[in-house]
């Protein structure tokens, strides 16, 4: 009966833990990457968990914006201009 109990408490926390952790990604997507506050990415939280739940899993920014980059299309506007503005900065990036 303890094994049972204690199953439950360690599943609970595993579960609290990876909601947790889900937030934390999806409120670092919605956080500007630079000073200025970016409503595009707080779009893209939302649509990320839909289009890309496997990557919030992993809660990895770069998994997660390269797997709605992937899905650009099917995103909101809002979000979209958010990701090719990433898609941009990273391939800025990568050329410096």
């Amino acid at each position: 009966m303890r094994s049972t109990n204690a199953l439950q408490t360690a599943t609970r926390g595993v579960r609290l833990g990876a909601m947790t952790g889900s937030m934390l990604l999806a409120m670092s997507l919605a956080m500007p990457a630079h000073a200025a506050t970016d409503i595009g990415k707080k779009a893209c939280a939302k649509e990320a968990r839909v289009l890309c739940p496997a990557e919030m899993k992993t809660m990895s920014r770069k998994k997660v914006e390269a797997c709605m980059i992937a899905k650009v299309e099917k995103t909101s506007p809002t979000c979209k201009a958010a990701m090719y503005r990433i898609k941009a900065e990273r391939e800025q990036g990568s050329r410096n």
